[in-house]
């Protein structure tokens, strides 16, 4: 009877051929995948070695790798999805994807990425496609938010293999011209804010817009940040904060992110205010470069590990002597805790990891050991707070939310609307713009709610795509801390485009 009604409803035998009903019956295990997928799931015992586990894998499939593993974990990786499509969910409780909530395709979930690298191993795909254009478009699906890795069923880690995917595909043909440019962004910040007149008249100009768009895809519809006519670690070198401590006592070395760096100093500053009110040192290394976040999610993983490499060096030093890392941005703390693990294997890059914290994150566990000061001013407002993706990633809770809510008078409401959709770099690109605000839509219109005063995330990518589609601004949880320490009171102005004045009573 099944035989029936399928050949009626499906005489060309193409809806899930062989299931159920077949003119060939086949054995429970006819389908089952490939002995060696099995073994590269146990770990190596006896004889069983990695080096023998690779020589199980298709010759195809030894192609160089440029992340901290071999062939037979990466195969391990990649066959840990057991296709169940939990990644392919639209539920408003998890921010499973957000590039597959506004792209639905097959090809934008996470366990299409594990396909497409478990068919470059067991031979069903030449290795040669990884210097395709079509392999590099399936990469590009992932934007390194870490959420699938987070939420997978199996812990799959996605966002590793497709920085695999994209550094093969990078060192087959190299950068595209203006993802080089935008791989480098932290560099043309740089010379943003030294030019910073030129530069601010740049970003506002209709004409300069359409050349930046032609030479860098940045898109002409996204609202950038103004450049800082003089960087923060100018401003830390004439306040000596790039001198080390003498103190012996609780010491953070600040570890300065690009945005607040050359386009929100008095972010950093606000960082040193708070830090110095609750008797922490704070410490600004001359010789810090940028965390190469850009670098990596492109797949440049030979700049971005040379950046990665002298970074390690000193802050590894400064841990030693004591020091513990905090950052602003919480791209760049998961870059300094987990993407230096995928690119270095070394005891330092691993002490680096295991010291480094995002601001909000470490003055909470001052909190929680009863160090932090509560002398907190009231604040009339009502904010607005997303988390972004980073810090879910980071998987150490909420602190940002936890401090904002010991500010008396501060009414907080928590954003709960999925991924901001900037993505970093992948947000500013001409192609990506239109899907970029499709995926934030959901936090774009929560704040545009007249009960809302304000917004405030840690992450700068979610601060310029919250900044995007409302005139009300989006301030850094630190900023709000400062504020109502009264530590820096000109930041009451910024809390409304309107030129209405925070009220602190």
């Amino acid at each position: 009877m099944f035989c029936e009604v399928k050949n009626i409803f499906d005489p060309l035998n193409i809806l899930n051929p062989g299931k159920i009903v077949s003119e060939q019956p086949q054995s429970i295990a006819a389908n089952l995948r490939p002995l060696e997928v099995a073994l590269n799931n146990q770990p190596a015992s006896g004889s069983e070695t990695a080096a023998n586990r690779e020589s199980a894998l298709p010759t195809n499939a030894l192609v160089p790798l440029h992340l901290n593993w071999d062939l037979a974990q990466l195969s391990q990786e990649a066959n840990r999805c057991n296709g169940c499509g939990a990644c392919r969910s639209q539920l408003n409780d998890v921010r499973m994807c957000p590039i597959f909530r506004v792209t639905p395709s097959e090809e934008a979930s996470p366990r299409a990425k594990a396909n497409l690298v478990r068919a470059l191993l067991d031979g069903r795909l030449n290795s040669d496609l990884v210097a395709h254009d079509d392999f590099k478009a399936v990469a590009d699906l992932c934007v390194n938010c870490h959420q699938c890795r987070l939420e997978c069923p199996a812990n799959v880690d996605i966002p590793k293999l497709m920085l695999e995917a994209k550094a093969a595909y990078v060192a087959s043909n190299g950068l595209r011209p203006s993802d080089w440019l935008l791989a480098r962004f932290d560099q043309l910040s740089g010379w943003g804010s030294k030019f910073s007149l030129l530069a601010n008249w740049m970003i506002s100009n209709r004409i300069a817009r359409w050349g930046l768009e032609k030479m860098l895809g940045i898109a002409q519809g996204r609202k950038l940040p103004r450049f800082a006519a003089r960087s923060f670690m100018r401003r830390a070198a004439r306040r000596r904060l790039t001198r080390p401590t003498r103190r012996s006592e609780r010491k953070v070395l600040y570890f300065v992110d690009t945005f607040a760096n050359y386009h929100d100093p008095q972010l950093a500053e606000a960082l040193v205010a708070v830090m110095e009110h609750n008797g922490v040192a704070v410490y600004v290394h001359p010789d810090q470069n940028p965390s190469g976040m850009g670098l990596i999610s492109m797949g440049a993983t030979e700049p971005a590990r040379r950046w990665a490499t002298q970074n390690v060096r000193i802050l590894a030093e400064a841990v030693r002597q004591g020091y513990h890392i905090v950052a602003t941005e919480p791209s760049t703390v998961l870059c300094l805790t987990h993407e230096y693990v995928n690119l270095l294997d070394d005891d330092d890059t691993r002490t680096v990891a295991a010291n480094t914290s995002e601001a909000c994150g470490y003055l909470w566990q001052l909190h929680q050991q009863g160090k932090l000061k509560l002398d907190f001013e009231p604040l009339a407002a009502t904010i607005g707070y997303h988390q972004p993706c980073h810090i879910r990633a980071l998987q150490i809770g909420s602190p940002a939310e936890n401090l904002l809510r010991l500010i008396p008078g501060l009414g907080l409401q928590h954003i709960e609307r999925g991924c901001s959709g900037m993505a970093g770099l992948w947000g500013l690109k001409r192609e990506n713009y239109r899907n970029s605000l499709r995926a934030g839509w959901g936090l774009i219109s929560k704040l545009r709610e007249s009960t809302l005063q304000a917004g405030s995330t840690e992450c700068s990518a979610c601060k310029i795509q919250m900044e995007q589609g409302t005139t009300k601004p989006t301030l850094h949880p630190l900023k709000l801390l400062a504020l109502s320490y009264g530590l820096i009171p000109s930041i009451a102005s910024q809390l409304s485009a309107r030129g209405e004045e925070l009220v602190v009573t």
